[in-house]
Formats: C-alpha cells, sequence, structure tokens
C-alpha cells in the first residue's frame, strides 16, 4: 500500500514537472512572438504624376474715376461691355463670364484725404469681370493677348493674371493609383531595409496616407495656381512588421 501511494507521489511529481515544462515553453514561445511581432520598420513612400488643370479662373478689373457717380456708373458699364464683348470674340460662353459686385469709393469722405483733391476725381468707381471656364489653352492665350484691350481704351489693374486648378473631381480620379504606387515604394523602401537586417518584410502594422500635394510642374514658372501644368505628389508612410 505504502508503494502504491509511493509510485502515485511519483507520477504525480512528473506530471507536474511536465506541466511546468510545457508551460514554460509556452510562455517562453509567447515572449519570443511578443519580441518578433514588436520588430517594425517605418518608411514613406513617394510617387508623383503630371497632369493639366482642368479649371482656370481669371479676373478682369477696371476702375475709373468720376465727379459724378452716375457718369462714373456710364462710363463703367461701357468698359465692362467691350470687356464682355472682347471675351465673346475669343470663343467663351455667355455661363463662362460673370460680372462682379460694383464698388465705390468716397475720396472726400476719407478723413486724411488730399486737400488739393481734384473733385472730378471724387469718386473711384471699381467692378470685375470673372472668366471661369475649362477651356485651359484658350484662357492662357487670352491672358497673352490682354494687351489689345488697351487699343480699346481700356486698361486693366494688375490681377496677377489667371489661376488654374485642379478640380476635386480631377484629384479623386488620379488619387487610387498614386496612393497605390506610393505604397508600392514603401515597400520596396521596407525591403532594403529588411534585407541589411537580416530580416523579412511582414504584413503592415500601420499605415499613413500622408499629404497630397499639386506643386507646378515647373520651377519658376510663377508658382502653382499661375502655372497650368501641375505635378501631384503622395506620401504615404508604412510600417511594416519585420520577420525572423
Amino acid at each position: 500500500m505504502l508503494r502504491s501511494f509511493a509510485v502515485l507521489g511519483l507520477v504525480g511529481a512528473g506530471l507536474i514537472a511536465g506541466g511546468f515544462a510545457a508551460g514554460g515553453y509556452f510562455v517562453g514561445k509567447g515572449v519570443l512572438d511578443q519580441r518578433l511581432a514588436n520588430r517594425s520598420v517605418t518608411v514613406k513612400g513617394v510617387a508623383e504624376q503630371e497632369i493639366a488643370a482642368d479649371l482656370a479662373t481669371y479676373p478682369l478689373r477696371v476702375t475709373v474715376t468720376a465727379g459724378d457717380i452716375a457718369e462714373g456708373e456710364r462710363r463703367l458699364s461701357a468698359q465692362i461691355g467691350e470687356i464682355v464683348a472682347f471675351l465673346g470674340e475669343r470663343g467663351f460662353e455667355a455661363a463662362e463670364i460673370v460680372p462682379q459686385r460694383l464698388t465705390v469709393e468716397d475720396i472726400f469722405a476719407q478723413p486724411y484725404r488730399p486737400k488739393d483733391a481734384d473733385p472730378k476725381a471724387r469718386f473711384i468707381l471699381g467692378q470685375s469681370v470673372l472668366l471661369r471656364s475649362a477651356k485651359i489653352e484658350q484662357v492662357t492665350r487670352l491672358s497673352q493677348s490682354a494687351g489689345e484691350l488697351v487699343r480699346r481704351g481700356i486698361v486693366l489693374n494688375d490681377g496677377g493674371g489667371p489661376t488654374y486648378i485642379v478640380t476635386a473631381e480631377r484629384l479623386n480620379a488620379i488619387k487610387p493609383d498614386l496612393i497605390r504606387r506610393a505604397t508600392a515604394a514603401a515597400k520596396t523602401a521596407a525591403g532594403e531595409f529588411a534585407a541589411a537586417s537580416d530580416s523579412e518584410v511582414g504584413g503592415i502594422r500601420n499605415a499613413n496616407q500622408g499629404v497630397i500635394a499639386i506643386l507646378a510642374r515647373d520651377e519658376g514658372s510663377g508658382g502653382e495656381r499661375q502655372s497650368p501644368d501641375k505635378r501631384v505628389r503622395a506620401v504615404t508612410t508604412v510600417e511594416y512588421l519585420l520577420l525572423r
């Protein structure tokens, strides 16, 4: 009987020892897996694409001075009419030509007006015609020939020329491919890092689309908004797991 209890005790001790050993193995493996899971690399990927703007806006502004508001309005209205006709002659439709609000400034109402201010130039009246068109090349040619208005007796205020825009619809059309190529570039960079550290690239642990920037295609073209030719850049930040 005592011998049976001794045998059972030995068996129980063996099972307990085996349990501790197995538990130690799984705990150790868990620590190893956790250590491997914490190995990662964060890289950036860049992709670019050249595109043309698909919308242009061009404000054409004139001002006149007059001693009488009614006279000023008459002269200003005549000049605005000349501008609208000029745009129509160059193939722009009425829906693309939007006259803006009239502004009037009374010099005599200014607290620091010159003492010798000319009463015949008391009022400064101004108005713009906004051209908003998808005809990019026509808008560019128009800006190059705006000097023809001078020969019609119209002097434009310097508004900085046309502004060229990439619309949200155009940007959304190219965004998926840009992000795909930027992510592929990030994975290539992660692979180079992994090879240098004797590792392999695993799955994505974290990702950030980052910034999509619209730039002028060429430097020295006067800035992004003054250039009809654009360069769209996508930058993604991706964290990859490293295996082994």
